[in-house]
Order: structure tokens, then C-alpha cells, then sequence
């Protein structure tokens, strides 16, 4: 009876220990979701302006804000991941381009924000 008990508190422990790492990983990529989402909002607003120099300040910020999270979502979502990098790398390079394409840069981070959006409501 008491190695009954015991193998039945391993388990609950081990479930418990499972779910809090569960909810600590979606918590983090909620986060950094959110994170980038008003990134991607203070991006969207340079771009409008056309203030290079706030697109050049903010744009890049979004590869460390995604880097927290990355491993995370590519183990959760494979196809989401792809989305996302599709559009984030893109977007991070005409944020870094000498000259500032409105329209070009203007579209991808609207797609990435799009595809920001989709995952956090994934998280939810």
C-alpha cells in the first residue's frame, strides 16, 4: 500500500512540475508577444511619418524581443514560427536599409504583425 502511494505522488508531482513548465513557456511567449506587438506599433507609426530614424531605432529591436521567445514557439507551433520569421527578418533588414521604403516596409510590418496577433491568441 505505502509504494502505491509513493508511485501515485510521483506521478502528481512529475504532472505538476509538467504543467507549471507548461505554463511557464506560454507565459513567456505571451510576453514576448505583446512585446513586439507594440514594437511593431511603434514601427508602424515611424514608418507613417517616415522618421528613418525612429524606424532604424525600433526595427531592430524586435529580433531580441523574438530571440526571448523563439525556441519556444518553434517547439509549439512549427508552421506559426515560419510565419512569423517569414515576415520578421524582412522586415528587420528594410528597417535597417540606408534609404526608407514606406510602402514596401509599411506592408511587411503589417504582415508581421498579423502573423503577432495569430499567435497571441494562441496564447490565450
Amino acid at each position: 500500500m505505502k509504494k502505491l502511494t509513493s508511485i501515485i505522488m510521483t506521478i502528481g508531482l512529475g504532472g505538476s512540475l509538467l504543467l507549471a513548465g507548461c505554463s511557464s513557456s506560454d507565459s513567456k511567449v505571451s510576453e514576448g508577444v505583446n512585446k513586439m506587438l507594440d514594437t511593431t506599433e511603434q514601427l508602424s507609426k515611424a514608418i507613417d511619418k517616415g522618421d528613418q530614424a525612429k524606424v532604424k531605432e525600433v526595427g531592430p529591436k524586435l529580433e531580441d524581443q523574438w530571440s526571448s521567445f523563439e525556441d519556444d514557439v518553434k517547439k509549439d507551433d512549427k508552421d506559426l514560427y515560419e510565419k512569423i520569421e517569414k515576415y520578421l527578418d524582412p522586415t528587420i533588414a528594410g528597417s535597417e536599409a540606408d534609404t526608407l521604403d514606406k510602402k514596401a516596409l509599411g506592408t511587411l510590418n503589417d504582415q508581421l504583425t498579423d502573423a503577432l496577433k495569430e499567435l497571441a491568441d494562441k496564447t490565450k
